[in-house]
């Protein structure tokens, strides 16, 4: 059977539709009553963000596009996928993303016993130390609006590398640290807001965690690996309500402070 999308908000686009034939049917929400579909493209427009909140809200796992009819800047798609978007696509493109991500290799997802994942963590905080301080002694030196001109260089630089891979660019540009293995990790927020939580993933520039409540704009992080103990200053950029206890967020490592580890800790 085809993979099919169902596509919201607008008609089915005839173009699209004739590029992505044998590969992926696009059909209208009134031509599949049974909702039996693989993934949901909605035509982007301002009241649209709204069913995107309440898909994921609800707990929706499927693949959910927006689509634009011409072309999108980071920022705009940014702001989508906050509000819940797998990624904004612009229809000139939309089939050779969405060809891409059909191909690309399902990654086994592997868990790791506590104690080589803590080692994983030991070396990913120990690098991130040593980076953030040379990532701001850098910054210094670029004048006006220097972290926002440093970030978007980091970000073409990695969008270049990822050009050539058989899979879709990851939004952020990043590769996430899930598209590796299961990663959940017990930490706890400090300072303001005191809440226990889990680290989802991490990435060059940051790192995507879980909490009960919902984080101020900036947050601070305290994780034990079982060899150090560090502290995370953060720096929220996107947050969604994922169930009505859990937000999840992703942010800016702004700050990281490392000592030695309680050998109790976890």
């Amino acid at each position: 059977m085809l993979t099919r999308y169902m596509v919201l908000g607008g008609p089915v686009p005839a173009e699209l539709q004739a590029a992505l034939a044998g590969v992926i049917e696009l059909v209208a929400e009134d031509e599949v009553p049974d909702a039996e579909v693989d993934g949901v493209l909605i035509h982007a427009r301002p009241e649209s963000q709204g069913i995107f909140r309440r898909f994921r809200k609800a707990g929706g796992s499927l693949p959910i596009f927006a689509l634009a009819e011409g072309k999108v800047a980071v920022a705009e798609r940014l702001q989508w996928i906050r509000h819940g978007a797998d990624d904004l696509l612009d229809l000139e493109s939309a089939a050779e993303t969405l060809r891409r991500k059909m191909r690309a290799p399902q990654v086994p997802q592997t868990v790791r016993e506590d104690a080589e994942r803590g080692m994983f963590l030991d070396r990913y905080l120990r690098c991130m130390h040593r980076y953030v301080i040379s990532r701001q002694a850098l910054i210094g030196k670029l004048g006006e609006q220097s972290l926002s001109r440093y970030l978007d260089c980091v970000y073409l630089r990695d969008q270049a590398l990822k050009a050539s891979e058989d899979s879709p660019s990851d939004a952020f540009g990043q590769r996430r640290g899930g598209q590796r293995e299961s990663m959940k990790w017990p930490l706890r927020a400090i300072g303001s807001m005191e809440a226990s939580g889990m680290l989802l993933n991490v990435g060059a520039d940051g790192c995507a965690v879980s909490l009960p409540v919902q984080p101020t704009e900036n947050v601070r992080l305290q994780i034990n690996t079982g060899a150090i103990s560090a502290t995370l200053d953060l720096e929220v950029r996107w947050q969604r309500r994922a169930a009505r206890d859990r937000w999840e967020f992703g942010g800016l490592i702004v700050g990281v402070h490392i000592t030695e580890a309680e050998t109790t800790g976890g």
